[in-house]
């Protein structure tokens, strides 16, 4: 299990043919990582997606309107500007990012939330006035070597409790999503918590169609481990959906993996 997730999170420099990160914090490390965050995304014309609209649309099909994010909240959009900020965080970890270089992909991917983004950038400017980073103290700042290296390192009890914690909060919440067209109510409990943004919307799970990729379930299994409040806070969400799903009258069956 431990080599499958090592190999999961590897993906994307397997595919891109990077076989070695370059290290160092020269001039010539630091651009050969950002060549190679290009060579990750060669195709920059993927159109620009708003995974909030789909999750609407999804809602809506079964008669819920999903409560409106404050207006601090960052949409959640796929667009190549967020994937190559997401490639240069990856191969080079914050240092390499930074919060101007994260502002700016994001001001080019949704350029209508200039409000939200106003508000983050006065949140990590009020954090830098205390000498804080906040953007180093994400569990995501040490790139994919320091992904690697939590998976490779973490004790076997305590990777596996991660991964099988994350794999059945997944297939839990796709047996709810599958409810929620005959009971609706479902959709607005789930999305009243703030797990639903903080995991489900954020993490990758939704608004896949299907069951949620490998990919996801690896990155999920890393934070876990690396991201303690992270991991007590997806426990308690997965312990809500087992007790909705309880209420509303599915016990699971045995042997589908999501038995509450």
């Amino acid at each position: 299990m431990r080599r499958a997730l090592v190999a999961t999170l590897k993906r994307p420099l397997t595919q891109a043919g990077i076989e070695k990160i370059p290290t160092g914090d020269s001039d010539r490390a630091f651009q050969a990582r950002q060549d190679a965050a290009r060579e990750m995304l060669p195709n920059r014309r993927v159109p620009r997606r708003d995974l909030e609209a789909t999750l609407r649309a999804h809602a809506a099909e079964v008669g819920f309107e999903l409560p409106h994010p404050p207006a601090t909240a960052l949409a959640n959009i796929s667009h190549w500007a967020l994937q190559e900020a997401g490639a240069r965080l990856l191969l080079g970890g914050a240092a390499d990012l930074g919060i101007e270089g994260l502002l700016g992909a994001l001001e080019q991917a949704m350029p209508d939330h200039t409000g939200a983004l106003e508000h983050l950038r006065e949140v990590h400017r009020q954090a830098e006035l205390t000498g804080t980073d906040l953007l180093a103290q994400s569990p995501w700042a040490q790139g994919i070597l320091g992904m690697v290296r939590t998976v490779e390192t973490a004790d076997d009890h305590d990777l596996c409790h991660a991964a099988h914690i994350c794999t059945r909060a997944s297939g839990v919440l796709e047996v709810a999503m599958r409810c929620t067209p005959e009971k609706p109510e479902i959709y607005a409990y789930l999305t009243a918590d703030e797990m639903w943004q903080g995991w489900a919307v954020v993490g990758g799970i939704l608004p896949e169609e299907g069951a949620p990729s490998l990919a996801a379930v690896a990155l999920n299994t890393y934070q876990y481990l690396a991201d303690p409040e992270w991991a007590a806070e997806l426990d308690r969400y997965l312990s809500f959906m087992c007790s909705l799903l309880v209420a509303f009258g599915y016990t699971g069956s045995p042997g589908d993996g999501t038995q509450c």
